[in-house]
């Protein structure tokens, strides 16, 4: 299809639509994406918790190597693909920074993508998300479309910081707690809710947790990380200094209790991802997708994969992690190390 006919298709297909928001998905304006996302979706799978679609993973390298949204991941990890085969998967490694986690399959001769650099791309071009194959099998669209609304950026001011709504939650706000040489030697909490787990479960204002589920957190950093990949209804063991003390408890994570003016007016237009903030660069779309439906990758018209879906963010405001925040860390997460803090 010509530069120009494919044009006039978007334009017939646009005017059909009958809101913004549906625009996204309006099956007419997806229709001429078709071959344009042909290629990328056979590199696009379906990754499944406990028999319930989670996330999109995008393969990136031919021998069971998958690259997903890391704070979707609950459950039994399972991942379908474009054969309708399903397969058990495990995660090898996560990144925080990017919101990545690498998963295994045990599957050789998958068709991986191959990445092109975001810049460049001018504000108002179009660009398609791939999609997994339905649940029966056969060939799939585009799942979605839109523009690019500002280029490729870092996040500033509170967009910057790492909010993962997807997290267990103590129901504690923790600082440093530091000895009489300075060293940070645990997460004192300067205040804690009522209603939290780390309430519920006996822990005071002023308690210092040293230690979760074994491992040390020497600062509140540290703790934040370690509860990065953990869920509401997780149970967790933790150990705090109190008065000079070693005391042992165990606390059932909750969610977020305290959601912000903010999230509620985003979410009248459809539920956002859990983590949508704290990436060190973005690309920014108007597509409407589900948070289940990111993780895979996202093409300009001419086919080329510019990045990954890392996030619904706002009621028409889709974040794109750059293709240039993904390949450095490929051979790494391949690898299996896992990075908590940014690097």
């Amino acid at each position: 299809m010509t530069a120009r006919a494919f044009a006039a298709a978007l334009v017939l297909a646009g005017s059909a639509a009958p809101a913004a928001a549906q625009i996204s998905s309006n099956p007419k304006l997806l229709a001429p994406f078709r071959t344009v996302v042909a290629a990328a979706n056979d590199s696009t799978v379906r990754v499944r918790g406990d028999d319930k679609d989670i996330a999109l993973g995008t393969v990136v390298f031919a021998d069971g190597f998958i690259l997903t949204k890391a704070s979707e991941l609950k459950g039994s990890l399972s991942v379908r693909l474009s054969d309708g085969t399903e397969f058990g998967a495990k995660i090898l490694a996560t990144h925080v920074p990017t919101d990545l986690a690498m998963l295994k399959i045990d599957v050789k001769g998958l068709k991986p993508v191959s990445f092109a650099d975001t810049k460049g791309v001018p504000i108002g071009n179009w660009l398609a998300a791939a999609n997994a194959p339905p649940a029966g099998g056969g060939s799939a669209t585009a799942l979605a479309v839109g523009i690019v609304s500002h280029g490729t950026r870092a996040l500033t001011g509170p967009d910057a910081t790492v909010v993962n709504a997807n997290r267990g939650f103590l129901g504690i706000i923790p600082v440093d707690e530091k000895d009489k040489d300075g060293k940070v030697i645990g997460a004192k909490i300067e205040s804690l809710d009522a209603k939290g787990g780390a309430a519920k479960a006996g822990l005071k204002a002023k308690d210092v947790i040293t230690e979760v589920n074994g491992t040390a957190t020497p600062g509140q950093e540290t703790l934040r990380a370690l509860l990065e990949n953990l869920r509401p209804d997780d149970v967790v063991k933790l150990k705090v200094l109190r008065d000079g003390e070693e005391k042992e408890f165990k606390a059932t994570l909750t969610r977020s209790l305290q959601p912000s003016r903010g999230d509620i007016q985003n979410a009248m237009g459809g539920t956002l991802s859990g983590r949508r903030t704290g990436f060190p660069a973005v690309l920014q779309t108007d597509m409407v997708l589900e948070p289940k439906d990111c993780g895979g990758p996202v093409v300009d018209l001419d086919g080329k994969v510019l990045g990954l879906n890392i996030a619904r963010a706002g009621r028409v405001e889709t974040w794109i992690l750059p293709s240039e925040q993904i390949r450095p860390l490929l051979d790494e997460l391949k690898a299996g190390k896992s990075t908590a803090g940014k690097k």
